[in-house]
């Protein structure tokens, strides 16, 4: 059982990190949601939107458990920035290009969550461990389907 303290300290700095990234990753969804444009407009505006969803349901329950570990959330863009890896979009690409950008960036924290899962498991903590498991799996599943849209 966990108690908040500095026993926790270290699962709390991986976590935020996870965090930090799902919220990059959560907002260049949507960013592409509202600006993809070209002849897969529709589709790809509504593939983003069902997935960009499921990443703002992830936000609150990392943060969440965050919380129930003793941590607090970033409470500016920039400390949240600083914590993540992933790196923001720096312009509106092609419809083609969000497509690979996404996938890739999926993948990629993906990975992030199964190490996360694999450090939390060593800790002893199963719940953020099940719980970084359950998330990876969605986005490995949303790579896939990023993938099989178009040949990237």
């Amino acid at each position: 059982m966990y108690q908040s303290g500095r026993e926790n300290s270290e699962l709390v700095a991986a976590l935020t990190a996870v965090f930090a990234d799902t919220s990059v990753v959560y907002y260049k969804t949507h960013g592409f949601h509202w600006n993809v444009e070209g002849p897969h407009f529709y589709s790809l505006h509504l593939m983003f939107e069902t997935f960009y969803q499921p990443l703002w349901e992830s936000l609150d329950e990392i943060a969440e458990r965050i919380r129930a570990l003793g941590g607090k959330i970033p409470q500016s863009y920039n400390d949240l920035l600083k914590n993540a890896s992933i790196k923001e979009a720096d312009a509106t690409p092609v419809d083609h290009l969000m497509v690979k950008n996404l996938r890739d960036d999926y993948l990629a924290l993906a990975q992030k969550d199964l190490d996360m899962a694999a450090f939390a498991e060593k800790q002893g903590d199963l719940v953020t461990a099940n719980m970084m498991t359950e998330k990876a799996t969605f986005l490995q599943k949303a790579a896939w389907m990023l993938h099989s849209s178009f040949t990237l």
